[in-house]
């Protein structure tokens, strides 16, 4: 850690398992994520033997607006991240893809981000 960078820094991540089974199906842990804040990094790990995440859209908020003005992005194939502002308290949907890495077929799972007031 930065000499320069504040002591709450690791408070402002929150961070989320991705697992896809046998059958191909993606799911998260927590499935309900708790968000309280503002400017909240959300991670997400995939651990899944032969799944990536995509290089975009990894994770879509559907009507994000100014909550999550920033779309995801791909930090590697097994992490993507989101930006969560935290401008309102509400309840988010949102989708995480993933891609099978030797086929490229897709799957998703439909999770939901809870922002606390």
């Amino acid at each position: 850690m930065s000499v320069c960078a504040p002591e709450a820094v690791e408070q402002d991540v929150r961070h989320v398992l991705v697992s896809v089974n046998a059958q191909g199906q993606p799911s998260c842990v927590p499935e309900l994520l708790d968000v309280s804040g503002e400017d909240v990094l959300i991670t997400f790990h995939l651990n899944a033997a032969d799944w990536i995440f995509p290089d975009t859209g990894a994770v879509v908020v559907e009507n994000g607006g100014t909550q999550f003005p920033i779309p995801s992005w791909t930090v590697h194939k097994k992490q993507a991240a989101l930006l969560d502002c935290d401008s309102a308290p509400g309840d988010f949907s949102y989708t995480v893809w993933v891609q099978h890495a030797q086929t490229g077929q897709r799957a998703s799972v439909d999770p939901t981000i809870r922002n606390l007031p």
